[in-house]
């Protein structure tokens, strides 16, 4: 029973180091998108920051944003620092494979009606 016990011990640690190091979203996050079918930028920093390029209004016209982001789990709450008259914005993210991420505007602001969703690719640098 005993070398059972310590081979049990052993499987227990490695499987914890294992999920330990599994890639977490708020990492899987960081890297620049660009939307698929569209104009849209946007990249996300480990420092906790983002800037872009989001179309913004009716006219279709590209406005670079910046500021600041926190996550918790697949939430991603936005903090638009400049311009400063843009209100804060709550996406759920999801990856469906390492270089796509599909955007779902929980709190989109503006024309990012909420429940409506984007689909980015990772840009390759």
């Amino acid at each position: 029973m005993r070398p059972f016990a310590r081979f049990y011990f052993f499987a227990v640690v490695i499987a914890l180091s294992l999920i330990s190091c599994a890639k977490q979203p708020e990492q899987a996050l960081v890297g620049k998108w660009q939307e698929q079918n569209g104009r849209e930028v946007i990249e996300f920093m480990k420092s906790g920051s983002f800037q872009g390029t989001m179309i913004w209004d009716l006219q279709n016209t590209p406005l670079n944003i910046s500021g600041t982001y926190t996550s918790k789990g697949d939430l991603i709450d936005l903090k638009v620092e400049n311009p400063g008259s843009l209100t804060p914005m709550t996406w759920k993210v999801t990856f469906s494979v390492s270089d796509q991420l599909t955007i779902v505007y929980q709190q989109g602001g503006a024309l990012k009606r909420d429940g409506s969703t984007l689909e980015y690719r990772r840009v390759k640098q």
